[in-house]
């Protein structure tokens, strides 16, 4: 926070500044050249005052005494043919110029000048008055002091002022970051901070989204933990009741059915756990990047390998209608192969009697097709069944309830959709992805 004051106190003050010295420079500059200007206007002034005065060509050389506002010039009056008729008290004995009219510099022992040189040829005169330029420097240098040091006094005032300006208005975010370091670890509930400016509220707005969705992330994974933790806790006590059954049986066939019950409750715990972790790690997943790309056609092959054995076991088979050779898909090949797995397993597990139909088609994106022949899922049924844990009235005693929430997980980076529809041979759970998620490997080659 302090930081940011100081780094924003220092932008501004620096271009302030660099402004300020830009003025205050050009101010330097024109100035000068006016008071230059006023100044030598006063030389050309002075010189024909003393012009207009009654003074013999002739003569012995006179002092003149000058008017009050010119005692910081000297005046010489020399004939035209180079004696000197008269001269203001302080001027030196040399000539002040040259015999040519206008202005001049001179170097006349240790001291320059600047002198105006007026010629009355009616009269037979020349006429020279002269500024020294210390005097003239230190009286431009006193002006420019006069001018400069309220400016700076100024400039210093805005500084102060700047800083408590920049202060005032970061004092916003002061009582955002307080409010955020007074909050408990465990509330996640929106910030209290009022009045906000405008130009903040996005930023409290987003705050309060993140709070809000990590409230509802919260709440899942309570909701998980505890869902999970009953849903383990049946088939572990079954474990111990038929384990103890089996211990205290005397009768083989007793001890044989408790044994084929541990075993089923030990397939169950393991299908949950192995669930449990499937949809921890797809939801852990990041979207795919659009680089990456997977074969259609490879990963159905895949999947029918994969349940090629519980197909033979539940006398169902697997019948792939998969002609898109050429398309890929942009998702992580093992992403797909996990959900259409779990669609898979779900008809063998769920469906009536019949082969198991998987379809592929590319028109305005792609579509999977996962079809059986059983009643599937009741339209009422549909939105509760995708929750965690949740199983529809049909479904066998051993299902976890997860395999949905593992599908929508896995295609969701890949902006995929889970829906389900009556088919002409029963019913049908489709994988819906978008056209820019589709390329043909074929054009792709060319």
């Amino acid at each position: 926070m302090t930081a940011l004051r100081i780094r924003l106190f220092v932008l501004v003050l620096g271009v302030t500044v660099m402004v300020w010295a830009g003025a205050a420079g050009w101010t330097s500059f024109s100035t000068r050249a006016e008071i230059e200007r006023v100044l030598d206007r006063r030389l050309v002034e002075a010189a024909r005052m003393v012009a207009a005065l009654d003074i013999p060509a002739s003569g012995p050389a006179r002092r003149l005494t000058p008017a009050p506002y010119s005692r910081q010039l000297s005046c010489q009056i020399w004939s035209l043919n180079g004696a000197l008729v008269g001269q203001s008290a302080g001027a030196p004995d040399a000539p002040l110029a040259g015999r040519a009219p206008g202005f001049s510099s001179r170097q006349i022992g240790n001291e320059q000048w600047r002198v105006y040189t007026h010629v009355d040829t009616a009269r037979g005169i020349r006429v020279m008055v002269g500024d020294s330029l210390a005097v003239r420097q230190h009286l431009v240098s006193d002006l420019m002091l006069g001018l400069l040091l309220p400016a700076a006094v100024g400039l210093i005032a805005l500084a102060l002022l700047l800083w408590f300006g920049v202060r005032s208005g970061l004092s916003p975010l002061g009582r955002i970051a307080r409010a955020i370091e007074q909050r408990s670890p465990h509330s996640l509930e929106p910030l209290a901070v009022d009045p906000v400016p405008e130009e903040l509220r996005p930023l409290v707005q987003a705050m309060d989204d993140l709070l809000a969705r990590l409230e509802g992330a919260r709440r899942a994974e309570r909701d998980f933990v505890a869902n999970a933790a009953h849903e383990l806790q049946t088939p572990l006590a079954g474990l111990k009741t038929q384990a103890e059954v089996a211990r205290r049986a005397t009768d083989p066939a007793m001890r044989d059915h408790a044994l084929e019950r541990i075993a089923i409750s030990v397939d169950r715990t393991s299908r949950l756990v192995r669930q449990l972790l499937e949809l921890a790690r797809q939801e852990g997943r990041e979207a795919e990047p659009a680089n990456r790309f997977s074969r259609v056609r490879d990963v159905v092959n895949g999947v029918t390998s994969d349940y090629a054995h519980l197909a033979a076991t539940s006398d169902r088979p697997i019948v792939t209608a998969c002609t898109l050779r050429d398309v890929e898909l942009a998702i992580d090949a093992e992403a797909l192969r996990l959900a259409l797995g779990n669609l898979v397993e779900n008809a063998l597990h769920h469906g009536s009697t019949g082969p198991v139909r998987i379809e592929c088609a590319a028109s305005n994106g792609l579509e999977l097709r996962v079809i059986d022949g059983g009643a599937g899922i009741a339209a009422e049924e549909v939105e509760r069944v995708r929750h965690r844990f949740e199983r529809g009235p049909r479904a066998m005693s051993g299902g976890t309830g997860l395999g949905l929430s593992i599908v929508e997980a896995a295609i969701a980076p890949a902006e995929g959709m889970l829906e389900f529809c009556s088919h002409d041979a029963g019913f049908a759970a489709v994988l819906r992805f978008p056209s820019q998620r589709v390329r043909s490997s074929t054009n792709q080659d060319s």
